[in-house]
């Protein structure tokens, strides 16, 4: 049971994490925070 528990709440935990990683780097790029440099090929 105990083993079962610990299962549940680590990949609720590794989901919960991925979530808001992809929300935090999603909304750094929407809101202008992080703009990376153009590549000189891809200015043309």
């Amino acid at each position: 049971m105990k083993n079962k528990i610990e299962k549940v709440f680590i990949t609720l935990s590794a989901l919960a994490c991925t979530i808001m990683a992809f929300t935090v780097s999603a909304s750094a790029c929407t809101w202008g925070l992080y703009q990376p440099k153009e590549p000189e090929c891809l200015r043309k």
